[in-house]
């Protein structure tokens, strides 16, 4: 039985996680790891009155929360910013804490996933990093489709993340670019359908409120060239007055349209495959996809069966070369770590490009999430 400890009290901990952790206690089929022991929060606030009123033991530092939360038993959800999360390993770590469940983006840059490696390797630690859309019913479908060839070859996607971002924005520094925030969900289903990728353009925009100006974090775009040929497009706008999660993918002989929940108030995909032989006609389809929740049921059921000496390979630890794998043989540590390697290249390049820009070339157009291969398919994150 595991029992669970959440480092960090805000919209990732007790707004996204604890939601899930808390449906998942309460099924009434008794399967679940679930220790009866009641989960146990910190965060460097005071949040003691709201841990209270959600149900959970508040805890005065980390380790006062190795007291009230066996390490030995018990997975940590880390929940902080990436710039704390070094230290923060490290003193979990210190404390015992192994099963250690790491919001998503890992690191701010390279040095800092060096950093986290060196430290999972020589303390044994097991880390998985929040991947929801690899766990999504609707990434399944598109590996599916990519596996099997049932239209050919794929050749290209586009993944459009358009949300509004003002008001968090505003009131968070935790991200420092717009990088950071919708597209490490695309980056790494990108990644896990048509594998390891170089970054040939990148580029990102100012959000501006009035005569406020925050650079970086209004809209993020980038291009993939894939090992194997296929090319992505992934563009992001947080300053857009609507939300849409889009992916496209097109094949040799047909083209898929796919839209991801657009938040955590509604639990369902939609997919529509175009099979450009028999006319391109389709119908849509609407998955249930409930991603983080089986995410983390996954997360928790692997630790459990590592634990009992079962398990797959997928369960090893990072010192064995990658973290544990995720839903269906699924490595989502190697794929984040992948995922930051190439954001920071993607920063890198932008900047420069930006810099020339600035110096002698007009604006560039406004960003557009939607591949002009894909154009004329179906409309429709924390």
């Amino acid at each position: 039985m595991l029992n669970t400890f959440i480092v960090g009290g805000g919209r990732a901990g007790l707004g996204l996680h604890w939601p899930v952790l808390r449906k998942l206690r309460a099924l009434p089929d008794g399967s679940g790891p679930w220790s009866p022991d009641p989960p146990v929060v910190w965060d460097v606030q005071d949040i003691r009155e709201q841990a209270l009123t959600e149900g959970l033991v508040p805890a005065d530092s980390l380790a006062h929360a190795a007291e009230l939360a066996d390490p030995a038993t018990t997975v940590v959800h880390l929940c902080t910013p990436p710039a704390d999360r070094f230290a923060t390993l490290q003193q979990l770590a210190d404390l015992g804490y192994t099963r250690i469940v790491v919001e998503k983006p890992m690191a701010d840059d390279i040095a800092g996933l060096e950093a986290i490696d060196m430290l999972a390797r020589v303390r044994g630690l097991r880390l998985r990093v929040v991947s929801p859309w690899l766990a999504s019913s609707l990434t399944r479908e598109l590996a599916e489709l990519t596996r099997y060839g049932g239209l050919g070859e794929l050749r290209s996607m586009s993944f459009t993340q358009f949300k509004p971002r003002w008001t968090r924005t505003l009131r968070s520094n935790n991200h420092t670019t717009a990088f950071d925030v919708e597209l490490p969900h695309s980056l790494g289903v990108a990644l896990r359908l048509a594998g390891d990728a170089r970054i040939t353009d990148a580029a990102l925009t100012d959000m501006r409120i009035g005569d406020r100006v925050i650079p970086g974090m209004g809209g993020a775009r980038l291009t993939l060239q894939h090992d194997n040929g296929a090319t992505t497009e992934i563009a992001s706008d947080l300053t857009s007055p609507i939300r849409e999660r889009r992916v496209g993918l097109r094949f040799d002989t047909g083209h898929v349209v796919g839209h991801y929940p657009i938040s955590d108030v509604d639990h369902h995909a939609s997919l529509t495959v175009h099979d450009d032989a028999g006319g391109g006609a389709a119908t849509p389809r609407i998955l249930f996809d409930d991603a983080l929740t089986s995410y983390i049921d996954h997360a928790y059921r692997e630790y459990q069966a590592v634990d009992a000496g079962g398990g797959s390979g997928s369960g090893r630890s990072a010192s064995d070369g990658g973290g544990p794998g995720g839903v269906e043989d699924m490595d989502d540590y190697a794929i984040a770590r992948r995922v930051v390697q190439l954001l920071q290249e993607a920063r890198l390049l932008a900047a420069a490009q930006s810099a020339r820009e600035d110096s002698s070339a007009p604006a560039r157009p406004p960003l557009t999430g939607v591949s002009p291969a894909l154009q004329g398919g179906a409309d429709h994150e924390g």
